[in-house]
């Protein structure tokens, strides 16, 4: 098993690859661990968008987060505050334990050549969350359940001129399925961590 020491200890090791070209857009998303440090599975929160027509991303898992405003002096500071307005956690300074390497969009016509940054935060409880009218959904996946072989699975996206993605199913019997950039990072993640997710 995992726990969040280990993580936290291999991000204050890893210095992540970041991207310093300029973008068209920049966006943060927060990968958040919920669980105290000692415990031995920890989860990540994860957010299913609502259902819009308008949002190229409508109805899919994915981290919480969003575009960097004016307002956003520093990094992470986007993905601290669309946290708290997507899902209502307040995510303070202290709780920032490392950021993953940079990522650029590939396929949506929204996130062509968006740079996503992700900090990962470690948070020993969770309090009632509240999700905003852009969150139909928050739920938590242990560890253990994104490791799992059987809930590896692929995914056809149109837009992508009907290409296959790898993805995790959120459960045998549920229809959901984290994929594209959120799988992305989490291969990040599970890289430094010694485990190794099927690659697109």
């Amino acid at each position: 098993m995992i726990s969040v020491k280990t993580i936290i200890d291999r991000l204050d090791r890893h210095q992540p690859e970041l991207d310093d070209r300029p973008p068209s857009c920049q966006a943060e998303v927060a990968l958040v661990l919920g669980a105290v440090p000692s415990a031995s599975d920890p989860q990540i929160i994860f957010i299913q968008r609502s259902v819009c027509a308008d949002d190229p991303w409508s109805g899919q898992m994915a981290f919480p987060g969003g575009r960097r405003e004016e307002s956003d002096l520093h990094a992470g500071d986007a993905a601290r505050r669309e946290t708290l307005e997507e899902i209502g956690l307040e995510l303070g300074q202290h709780e920032w334990v490392g950021r993953l390497g940079d990522l650029r969009g590939r396929h949506g016509s929204q996130s062509q050549d968006m740079l996503i940054s992700c900090f990962v935060f470690a948070i020993e409880r969770a309090p009632a969350l509240t999700p905003n009218y852009e969150v139909s959904q928050v739920v938590s996946v242990p560890l253990s359940g994104l490791l799992d072989p059987s809930l590896q699975t692929r995914i056809r996206y149109e837009q992508a001129d009907g290409q296959w993605f790898p993805g995790i199913s959120l459960g045998q019997e549920d229809e959901r399925v984290i994929w594209g950039l959120t799988y992305r990072f989490l291969w990040q993640l599970f890289s430094l961590l010694g485990h190794t997710l099927p690659t697109e």
